[in-house]
């Protein structure tokens, strides 16, 4: 009954029930006073009356099936938190081709060109993840390969795929080298292999080609559709957006403000560049949710998200980035569930979104929502089983759920992926904070206070990190500390009102002041 209410919800057929129904009452008021005095007969207002009893469930279930959306009147995406019949995809799996991209090395002479190589990977998987009839592994599953020496055989058996494309760029001036392969693992044989030697201008008409010959060896055909991207035709605006990209995948407050600067020299340079625009939506409204005090500068990023987010929504709407840049807007603005439409309609046009996935996710818990929450948490995890993120933060809901094995379990996998994160990047302030958490509940209080530490001398002021290290205090029962970090980072009572970490602390004259000084 739960999760029938909570479609009710998404899909707003409660909001407009209420709306017509008060919309009702009044015209029927009007009536009573207008038709007397225009001597229409009696049975004028008992015909108004029937009419509006036959338009209410009319009006439901058209809200049921539609939206009223910025871009229009469109159906209503289904569900993406849906659970999957356990097996359905058993079978499916083992008999389309299955590929991984890795990351394209950077061969440049001053090796400063590892964003544009990272741009072109990311290209060529959302590229190929779109096409239907082929399993790709995930953006963070690939990357966990970036700069190692990994054979093969070794990368198929970890990624569990059969091909494997790999490849180099060489950028000196406006001249470009990409080459690329496509190997077949169980044979170590190449189905295809190539070299472009081309202007920097011709990137575009590169991917698309290297897509194309890709998805010809592995037979699977791609539609012209899933090569059409919302691209722009000045490469210095694309240069600027992989930049932009680069930046924000670091997270942290003033990398977001420098991804900032690279989509709006991106749009300077070509202002119809929808997915520029979407990406000074996503980083204002990223700075908006995990850095920002409320006040002028938050007020003042939202504003910013909302006016890139419709410029992306006008010039790119049938985009998956434009309708997460809308989700995450309208989130940061306090309006989750307008949000919520937008995720799942994102998820619609790019099924393996992760970040669509997440952040959907995000939002169903900021609303209390924790089955819902759960169900698209383990959504993300399955677009991307690298992601440390969505299985720590699972863990806390199935803890709110009073789900304990499930919670075991998460954590486990959760603290595996952040430890397998850190032998390459040992000084991800946000891997360590959010592994912290999850290491003082595995019992380990040593590792975690160690970890704990190293993350706020790498990352000091990020008002995120010092979030996740307070969590780990109060779980290690440390609540002054706790308390002394929570008053340095917290600015609203959205996430840390049902974040179970606080628990210990709830019932601390402090935090109870604390609580209410927010509200």
């Amino acid at each position: 009954m739960r999760a029938f209410i909570d479609e009710l919800r998404r899909r707003n057929v409660l909001k407009v029930g209420i709306a017509y129904l008060v919309a009702a009452w009044l015209v029927l008021q009007l009536a009573d006073v207008v038709f007397p005095a225009m001597r229409l007969p009696g049975w004028s207002t008992s015909l108004v009356l029937g009419i509006l009893i036959v338009g209410f469930p009319l009006a439901l279930v058209l809200s049921w099936v539609f939206d009223v959306t910025p871009r229009g009147i469109k159906r209503t995406p289904g569900d993406p938190a849906a659970e999957v019949p356990a097996g359905e995809n058993a079978g499916t799996i083992a008999k389309i081709p299955s590929v991984a991209v890795l990351p394209f090395v950077d061969m440049s002479p001053d090796h400063d060109s590892e964003y544009f190589a990272d741009g072109l990977t990311e290209e060529l998987l959302g590229v190929l993840s779109r096409a239907g009839g082929m399993r790709v592994a995930s953006r963070t599953s690939s990357f966990a390969f970036k700069g190692k020496n990994a054979d093969i055989e070794e990368v198929s058996a970890k990624l569990n795929v059969a091909h494997i494309v790999e490849g180099s760029v060489r950028k000196s001036g406006n001249l470009l080298r990409i080459t690329g392969q496509l190997i077949e693992a169980a044979t170590d044989s190449h189905l295809w292999s190539s070299t472009y030697d081309r202007e920097l201008d011709d990137i575009f008409a590169i991917q698309d080609e290297i897509a194309t010959q890709i998805a010809s060896a592995l037979q699977v055909q791609l539609a012209p559709r899933q090569l059409e991207r919302p691209l722009t035709e000045d490469v210095r605006a694309y240069d600027f957006c992989l930049r932009g990209n680069s930046y924000l995948r670091n997270l942290g407050m003033k990398n977001t403000g420098r991804a900032i600067e690279m989509y709006e020299k991106a749009t300077q340079i070509d202002p119809a560049y929808g997915r520029a625009w979407a990406g000074i939506a996503i980083a204002n409204a990223t700075l908006a949710l995990l850095f920002m005090v409320d006040g002028e500068d938050r007020t003042a990023a939202i504003e910013a998200a909302h006016q890139a987010a419709k410029k992306a929504s006008e010039l790119d709407p049938e985009c998956a980035i434009t309708h997460l840049a809308n989700g995450m807007t309208l989130n940061a603005d306090g309006r989750p569930d307008e949000a919520e439409i937008e995720f799942a309609m994102a998820i619609e046009y790019d099924p393996q979104m992760h970040e669509a996935h997440y952040q959907y996710a995000r939002a169903a818990y900021m609303q209390g929502r924790m089955k819902k929450a759960a169900a698209l948490f383990e959504k993300a995890i399955e677009a991307d089983p690298a992601d440390y993120g969505s299985s720590l933060l699972l863990s806390s809901v199935y803890r709110s759920l009073g789900q304990s094995d499930k919670q075991e379990e998460t954590i486990r996998r959760g603290v595996a992926l952040v430890e397998k994160h850190l032998e390459k990047h040992p000084n991800d302030a946000r891997a360590l904070a959010l592994g912290a958490a999850a290491v003082q509940i595995a019992g380990n209080s040593e590792k975690a206070e160690l970890w704990a530490e190293r993350a706020i001398a790498i990352d000091p002021d990020n008002e995120s990190t010092l979030y996740n290290i307070a969590c780990t205090y109060s779980l290690a029962g440390k609540l002054d500390r706790a308390m002394d970090l929570i008053e340095r980072c917290i600015h609203s009572t959205s996430w840390i009102k049902r974040d179970s970490d606080l628990d210990p602390l709830r019932e601390l004259p402090r935090f109870k002041a604390f609580m209410k000084s927010l509200e």
